[in-house]
């Protein structure tokens, strides 16, 4: 399996153990040139204090290797990489010393292996062994084994437990979350479950959209679905319906055309009662008010007696129902 190995410095003597012992497991190591079709196979990136890795690669070439999964970074010091970097996998042979079962190289080796397959880089399980080991120092044999296997199996809730210590959060809570333990959430799952709007179902259908059911919250998100309220609520909201009107001439006469225009608006008043009335008698409106508005007159004298009609407009004061339903999806008790 050919790896391309690419520092801008006189190799190091971590370096040189890390060309052998891929040496020494059938990797064949060569070195990049600018004139020669460069990555076809994984690329190695070796970083230290003074030397970078990317000196002689473009950000496309970069983004490209990237994306592709034949990007690798070596760490043979310890160093800061540059944030402009694309996501790709890390690992810190700092402290290696030369084993090739070290949990650190192994996680190399498996990332170059997954790089030539063209498969996902599988989860680093350095930090976890050095996790391990740093919280097994200074006990007993026993109390390590113990430790180790109730740890590894969650036995007692252990992991659980020691990833939800009130000490150092939510880092702590981060770092599980990033090996898969304890059912501890990444921290950009994490900060996704905070900054989601509140009671909001859409959003917890997003968050779950987003990151699938191997996420931490995935169970906690569907019981809050399943639970969820529908809330209905009502307005009333003013209308207006006005509509072409006619009253028709009372065949009785009267003394005056102030008499006669007088019974004609009451009469029509009382017609738009009981013809706004009807309207009220739907569940989704209700009568306020009606009311006429003469807009031409037809009056005449007859025999001495005055007769009064006229066309206008009849209007309809009312308030129509709307009903808006919301989903509620608050936090479970």
């Amino acid at each position: 399996m050919k790896v391309h190995l690419v520092e801008d410095t006189t190799p190091s003597k971590q370096t040189a153990k890390i060309i052998h012992t891929l040496h020494d497991l059938r990797f064949e190591v060569v070195a990049t040139s600018p004139e020669a079709p460069r990555f076809r196979e994984p690329a190695v990136l070796i970083w230290s204090k003074n030397g970078r890795g990317d000196h002689d690669i473009s950000e496309q070439e970069l983004a490209t290797l990237a994306e592709a999964g034949r990007l690798i970074s070596v760490l043979v010091e310890k160093t800061t990489l540059p944030e402009t970097l694309p996501k790709h996998p890390v690992v810190d042979l700092s402290g290696w010393r030369g084993s090739p079962r070290n949990a650190f190289f192994e996680d190399f080796r498996n990332y170059l292996e997954a790089a030539s397959q063209r498969t996902p880089p599988p989860p680093p399980r350095g930090p976890l062994v050095r996790f391990v080991q740093r919280m097994c120092a200074g006990l007993t044999i026993g109390v390590i084994i113990a430790f180790v296997f109730g740890f590894a199996l969650n036995l007692l809730e252990l992991q659980n437990n020691l990833c939800s210590i009130n000490f150092n959060q939510p880092n702590v809570s981060d770092f599980c979350g990033k090996y898969g333990l304890g059912d501890k959430p990444t921290k950009e799952e994490r900060l996704a479950w905070e900054g989601r709007e509140p009671d909001s179902c859409e959003a917890l259908r997003a968050h779950i959209e987003k990151f699938g059911e191997t996420g931490a919250k995935f169970d906690r998100a569907s019981a809050m679905l399943d639970a969820r309220r529908i809330l209905t609520t009502e307005n009333w909201t003013p209308r207006q319906q006005q509509t072409p009107f006619s009253q028709s001439i009372n065949s009785a006469g009267f003394e005056s055309e102030t008499l006669a225009r007088e019974d004609a608006l009451t009469q029509a008043s009382t017609d738009a009662e009981v013809a706004c009335g009807a309207l009220g008698e739907s569940d989704f409106f209700r009568i306020t008010g009606s009311s006429v508005e003469p807009l031409t007159w037809d009056c005449f004298t007859a025999s001495g007696s005055h007769y009064c009609g006229f066309d206008g407009t009849r209007t309809c004061e009312l308030e129509q129902l709307e009903r808006t339903t919301t989903e509620i999806c608050g936090p479970l008790p």
